[in-house]
């Protein structure tokens, strides 16, 4: 078994689902039968999974219920007038509990500008599964380091996003949420990019980290080619970004993600992407449970398993970078169709062949200026953002032009009837390719290892 890890994550998961709609007794249960098959050396693969399915059963934090409560916690993500806040604390009337990471809709004459990492208080009333603050306030108080480096990073982004508006010509406020991830931008803009099936573009995700690291690993190899120097100068410019641009939970996923990577590499020790992206899943199903009710984590985890899966069946050809480039998007569509019909019950056919081949070229060029941009920004050399800022004005209006004609297009976006139905038999369907993935990597094991733990 090459990748124990990623059996873990799909075992923890099915055990947040579980607790979800059960009770933690049922977690504990599962737990009790996972170290009965230790004690008498069975399987340790099955006993493992089983394990941390009833982990994440016992940890997997309860929902809010509908009612009026006071609410505590941290503020992860501004999205206008929606505010997502994780390390929640809940007052009932058996006092302080622990509860699920959720959004809160405020009002929008509420006190203003909130930002990521403030403690967030809240009178809250949630009915018909939507939360309203009915009197809500926030402010900065640092709890811990990590709460005033998140506080700079957030400073350094209103810096930067200041500079864009001086010096990007047409598109800074696309630029922004490109690159800084803002949420502070017109709503007709976020709207146009979400109806043409263009909306990863306007989240921070892991594809900007890894363009980052590559683009890093590009320039540094030419100066250092060590990997144990140049991958950990690598890991730290990625996690400068992650904190200016919030360290949201896609770009701290890839992160961990990369950090893993580099720690087999220099180490050369070959690993299973899929092991190392179960490892981080994982440990973020164990952390938070209701992590997998989130869309986010839906088509990420979905989009990645589809591209792992998927792209060692589909035909290269020269050159390669295009065609790893294509059938990487192809993977990443399968991957995330299921998900994308439960959640939004729509499938944006348009835009795919653009998502293939046009997006990555331009997000390439986009993120490579601003790089540049924001160091010349930082470090106060005017001349040099005279310059980017006017080259990278044509490519961020390219994206803007692509959106909007996208929405023109016949079957843009089209809604899927029944999608409880169509989820199922798209996710089936990507199952069965991640299985054939398995038995076409590792083969089928005549015999189990009874007790060995040499692929963990």
């Amino acid at each position: 078994m090459r990748s124990p890890f990623f059996i873990f994550f799909v075992f923890a998961v099915f055990g947040a689902l579980l607790s979800a709609f059960t009770t933690w007794k049922i977690g504990m249960a599962i737990l009790i039968l996972a170290i009965f098959f230790v004690i008498v050396k069975r399987n340790l693969i099955i006993a493992f999974s089983l394990f941390f399915m009833g982990l994440a059963a016992i940890l997997f934090p309860p929902f809010i219920p509908d009612g009026t409560f006071f609410v505590t916690g941290r503020i992860n993500q501004v999205s206008g007038n929606a505010v997502s806040i994780g390390n929640v604390r809940l007052h009932t009337h058996k006092g302080w509990e622990r509860a699920s990471s959720t959004y809160v809709f405020i009002k929008s004459d509420s006190y203003p500008d909130p930002k990521i990492s403030d403690l967030f208080m809240a009178r809250i009333q949630k009915s018909d599964g939507k939360i309203v603050a009915l009197e809500a306030f926030w402010t900065y108080l640092p709890e811990s380091f990590v709460d005033d480096v998140m506080r700079w990073g957030a400073n350094i982004s209103d810096f930067i996003y200041m500079h864009f508006k001086e010096y990007v010509i047409a598109g800074s406020d696309t630029l922004a949420s490109v690159f800084l991830g803002r949420r502070d931008v017109p709503y007709q803009l976020k709207q146009m990019y979400n109806e043409s099936g263009y909306a990863q573009i306007f989240a921070v995700s892991g594809s900007n980290v890894w363009i980052i690291a590559a683009l890093s690993l590009i320039f540094l190899s030419e100066l250092v080619p060590m990997n144990y120097v140049k991958y950990p100068v690598v890991i730290m410019i990625i996690i400068f970004y992650g904190i200016i641009t919030g360290l949201s939970i896609p770009t701290f996923r890839a992160i961990l993600t990369f950090g893993i990577y580099t720690i087999f590499k220099i180490t050369g020790r070959n690993q299973s992407m899929m092991n190392i992206l179960g490892l981080v899943g994982l440990t973020e199903v164990l952390i938070d449970g209701s992590v997998i009710f989130d869309p986010s984590f839906q088509l990420s985890y979905s989009a990645v398993i589809g591209m792992i899966t998927i792209m060692p069946m589909l035909p290269r050809y020269k050159p390669y970078y295009i065609s790893d480039a294509f059938n990487a998007a192809i993977g990443a569509n399968i991957g995330f169709t299921p998900f994308l019909i439960l959640n939004f019950g729509k499938i944006y056919l348009a835009s795919f062949p653009f998502n293939a081949l046009v997006i990555p070229i331009l997000m390439m060029i986009v993120m490579e200026g601003a790089i540049f941009f924001s160091f010349f920004a930082i470090l106060g050399i005017k001349i040099g953002e005279i310059i980017l800022g006017s080259g990278i004005s044509p490519f961020v209006k390219m994206l803007d032009i692509l959106a909007y004609l996208t929405t023109k297009m016949p079957l843009s976006t089209v809604s899927v009837p029944s999608k409880m139905i169509f989820f199922v038999i798209t996710f089936l369907i990507l199952s069965i390719l991640v299985l054939i993935h398995f038995l076409r990597s590792q083969g089928i094991q005549g015999k189990s290892r009874k007790f060995s733990i040499d692929d963990l």
